[in-house]
């Protein structure tokens, strides 16, 4: 297992990582501006979203920070060989 751990495997997770980081917060903005155009226009889905809005959140933050790091270290160890 150890032997497989390659530099480039650790930079592609690092790449994956920050990326995750950046779509992450951008899922997070467009979460919230959903959610604040539905309150404006009065909609009743807005409680509903708002309601479920904690575990959307932690449900993009786990996927975003656990996948694309994982993407990206098998991404540098495919293409260093």
């Amino acid at each position: 297992m150890l032997e497989s751990l390659t530099l480039a495997g650790a930079i592609g997770a690092a790449v994956g990582m920050y990326l995750g980081w950046l779509d992450c917060k951008i899922l997070w903005g467009v979460l919230q501006a959903a959610i604040t155009k539905r309150k404006q226009s009065g909609a009743e889905s807005a409680v509903t979203l708002e309601r479920a809005e904690p575990l959307l959140r932690k449900l993009i933050f786990v996927i975003t920070m656990i996948g694309f790091p994982i993407i990206g270290f098998f991404a540098g160890q495919t293409i260093a060989g």
